[in-house]
């Protein structure tokens, strides 16, 4: 569950989400430089279902899915910053879709 003052951010991604997750492979990425700030971003994988989560730096968070078996895609968003509700909202529907 999310409170409203956690920070959504890699940390709190590997605490609360990551435990949940069996049966996916995981991929963590740096990039110092993008389009706001540093990126960490993991990607995931299963027979049926990948995609990736981009956490930025200036707090902008972006997450798609994709269905490897329909080929087609599940979730697509980027959320700014002052997006905290619909940030929660989010992280509900992936788990949702991941679990």
């Amino acid at each position: 569950m999310i409170y409203m003052n956690d920070i959504i951010n890699i940390e709190w991604f590997k605490k609360e989400v990551l435990p949940k997750l069996n049966g996916y492979e995981f991929e963590y990425k740096f990039f110092e430089r993008g389009d706001f700030g540093s990126l960490y971003q993991i990607e995931f994988n299963s027979e049926k279902i990948g995609g990736n989560i981009d956490f930025w730096e200036l707090d902008w968070l972006g997450i798609f899915v994709w269905d490897n078996k329909k080929k087609e895609q599940l979730l697509n968003v980027l959320l700014e910053p002052n997006q905290k509700e619909e940030k929660e909202k989010v992280f509900k529907q992936l788990e949702e879709i991941l679990i």
